[in-house]
Parts: structure tokens; C-alpha cells; sequence
């Protein structure tokens, strides 16, 4: 993959610490509610794509009644998702696959991924992304947040880098107009943008007359 130097097992690991989990509930969750809100999200089935740990994915299925189908490269991040979600008691279905051959049974509600795009060069990002809107069943919806090139995401990753904190690996921001034209490219309805701090999120909708 081209996401292969990041260093995935300890960013799985990492989510479990105070800080991380703080970070994932007051700001990620709050951005996927912001980007959620006033929008009709059925409950049904979700599939998260790069889940890690899947701390997005459990207060979504808890939020939409959405059953959770989680994908990963990394075993560890899967066996500790698997762990946070039966704390829950609620059980996913854990997928050990790359997103660039991804191969899934059936579609899906709610497709989503965060922070997962930006680590492909750009053949095999719109494969990535490709492989994303496939498995959205029609009239389902597609979620997915990148980094963004604010001073905020500058500022972020300056200092990352500059203290030896970085283990993302390669990794582009997008521009506005790039994630857009992903959606368009795929004929996804885009019904809402957020832009917050160093991040944009978009919701499309695949139009319920188009089959898979």
C-alpha cells in the first residue's frame, strides 16, 4: 500500500490513551455530528474503511442503530477494536483487507472512513476512493473526512515532525476542489461540506435509480 511506512500499530495503540480518546470524542465525534446533523441516516448497516481501533464507528452504531463492518490492514488495531466493542456489547464483523483490493460482501447504509485518502498518491487514491462509493448501497451514504491544508494542519504537522512524532507515513492534504471532484467523479450527490480545524468533511448520497 502506499500508506505502508506509517506506523499503524502504534497509532492503534496510541487511541487508547487518555489524551487520544478525549481528542476522538471532543473533536472528531463533535465534527462528525456537526457534518450529521439535519441529515435522514437510516439505520442499517455501516462499514468503516482504515478503522484502527473504530472509535468513530461504535458511536455511530450507537447513535443510528447501524450494525458495524470494520476493515484494516492492522490485525492489532482490529483485535482492539473487537475489544472496545464487545465492552459495548456490541459485536462487528472485523476485516482484515487493504482498501486498494478490497473485496466485500454485499452494501452498505453508511459507508465512512477518517484520515485514510490522504495517504494514497493519486492513482491509488481514486481506486481507494473508488473502492469506497462501491459498497454503498443506493440511496446509502458515504462519509469520509481528510486533512485539509490550513495552518492549522501546517502548524499540526510542523511540529510533529520537528519532535519525532510523525508515523503517518507519506501523506497529502487535499484541497477543496480534489475531495470534491473524488464524489463528482464517482456521481455521488454531495449534500453537505464542513471545513473545521485542519480537516474537511464531506456527506454524499448514491442516487437510490443507480445500482452497484
Amino acid at each position: 500500500m502506499t500508506h505502508s511506512s506509517a506506523d499503524w500499530e502504534s497509532y492503534a495503540k496510541n487511541t487508547f490513551s487518555a489524551f487520544i480518546r478525549a481528542h476522538y470524542f471532543f473533536t472528531v465525534w463533535r465534527n462528525y455530528l456537526l457534518l450529521l446533523h439535519g441529515l435522514e441516516i437510516p439505520s442499517g448497516t455501516l462499514l468503516e474503511i482504515g478503522s484502527s481501533t473504530g472509535q468513530n464507528s461504535l458511536r455511530l452504531a450507537k447513535r443510528y442503530k447501524l450494525t458495524p463492518t470494520l476493515v484494516d490492514t492492522s490485525k492489532l488495531a482490529l483485535a482492539l477494536a473487537n475489544r472496545l466493542f464487545r465492552q459495548a456489547e456490541i459485536y462487528p464483523n472485523l476485516i482484515h483487507q487493504d482498501v486498494l483490493n478490497l473485496s466485500l460482501n454485499g452494501y452498505f447504509d453508511f459507508v465512512h472512513s477518517h484520515g485514510l485518502l490522504e495517504h494514497f498518491k493519486k492513482q491509488a487514491q481514486k481506486i481507494a476512493f473508488r473502492n469506497h462509493s462501491k459498497f454503498v448501497r443506493p440511496g446509502g451514504w458515504l462519509i469520509c473526512w481528510v486533512p485539509t491544508p490550513d495552518m492549522f494542519y501546517r502548524l499540526n504537522r510542523w511540529y510533529l515532525k520537528n519532535t519525532k512524532q510523525w508515523i503517518f507515513g507519506y501523506e497529502k492534504p487535499l484541497s477543496h476542489h480534489d475531495f470534491i471532484t473524488l464524489f463528482q467523479h464517482e456521481g455521488l450527490y454531495i449534500r453537505k461540506i464542513r471545513h473545521f480545524s485542519g480537516w474537511l468533511g464531506i456527506a454524499g448520497q448514491k442516487p437510490a435509480s443507480i445500482s452497484n
